[in-house]
């Protein structure tokens, strides 16, 4: 939004018949200077992306956090199971919900996720069912990386989330 206000002056700036005011020379200097600041912000803006990869992942990683949950919920075909996903670091829950005499349980698929904290960004992975019911497949957004996610009702053996080769 700033980069469009900037826009949007400097194409005033170019376009006098948009600008209703009377040219003094206070106007003048002040928008010189406008101009300069706008060329100074712009030309650091392409060095510091440009510079290396790490500004570029942050700059990058700034708009990457807009507006993506931290934590989502998939449905599965079965009513009284959920999978929990940790959209940052890829780490998956199978949340179960209380039916008749079973207690409610949430349980790790995966017990460290797929990438650290620092590694990850909300919304970098994301579950896809598949037409077996107890399978999903995890996309890494950032490295197009994908997993085998299996959840089960019959024990710990049969829960897993391992990489697809």
């Amino acid at each position: 939004m700033v980069l469009f206000s900037f826009t949007t002056i400097a194409q005033n700036k170019t376009n006098p018949a948009s600008s209703q005011k009377k040219t003094t020379p206070a106007n003048v200097q002040n928008r010189e200077t406008m101009d300069s600041l706008i060329h100074e912000v712009q030309v650091l803006r392409k060095e510091l992306y440009e510079a290396d990869s790490i500004n570029k992942l942050i700059l990058d990683g700034i708009y990457r956090n807009i507006d993506k949950p931290r934590y989502k919920m998939y449905q599965t075909e079965n009513v009284y199971n959920l999978l929990e996903l940790d959209t940052r670091r890829g780490k998956v829950w199978q949340v179960q919900y209380r039916m008749g005499d079973t207690e409610s349980q949430v349980v790790s698929l995966n017990l460290f996720g797929i990438v650290s904290e620092d590694e990850g960004w909300d919304g970098r992975f994301e579950l896809y069912p598949t037409k077996n019911m107890y399978t999903f497949i995890m996309l890494d957004t950032g490295t197009g990386d994908t997993y085998h996610v299996q959840w089960s009702t019959k024990g710990y053996n049969y829960q897993f989330v391992e990489p697809l080769k």
